[in-house]
This record gives structure tokens, sequence and C-alpha cells, in this order.
């Protein structure tokens, strides 16, 4: 199995119906993740946010030796890479200055 969050080989520890535990050797270390939040990610073709990911989870550590990344974390921790493309959304403005002849 692929890394949810860096996609690089990875092994599957304990699943259960809600989550299953991942364990990346590649820098994400281990942590569980929602099915739910899979599945989700799945359907809407979304992927983590490595860099921002990998700090949450060093974080999260903190409390929880083995942090489960869910919904709730996903969205509100802006754990998501930001897939829209930002010229489509605010076009670049010019900056010339805005004067009258």
């Amino acid at each position: 199995m692929k890394c949810l969050i860096c996609q690089a080989a990875s092994n599957t520890g304990h699943a259960a119906d809600d989550w299953s535990e991942i364990k990346c050797p590649a820098g994400c270390g281990r942590y569980k993740v929602s099915a739910n939040l899979v599945e989700k990610m799945k359907l809407k073709n979304e992927f983590f946010d490595i860099e921002r990911t990998r700090r949450w989870l060093e974080m999260s550590r903190i409390d929880e030796p083995v942090p489960l990344i869910s919904t709730y974390d996903y969205h509100v921790s802006l754990l998501h890479r930001d897939t829209e493309v930002r010229s489509v959304i605010a076009p670049i403005r010019s900056r010339q200055p805005l004067t009258s002849d």
C-alpha cells in the first residue's frame, strides 16, 4: 500500500472498520486515517499537503503516539492540497498605477 500523504511505499498496520494505520518509512511515520476521509478524498480526487500534514503529525504525536487524521482535521487544519488554480479564481492584476491623462 502507498502512504496516503506522500505516496511512498508503506506498510498497513492495524485496520478497523472506521480507520487504518499506515507506517511510512519515507518521513510521514506512523499514523491512522479515518476510512470516511479516505473515501471522501478518493471521490473528490483530493490529496494531502505533504509538508503541512507532516508538521501536523509531529505536533499531534506530543499527545498521541499514533495520531488519527479525521475528516475534521483534514479540512480544519488545512491538511489538503489546494488543487484550484489561483489565476482562475483571482486573475493577476496589473501593477500599473491608475492615472488619467
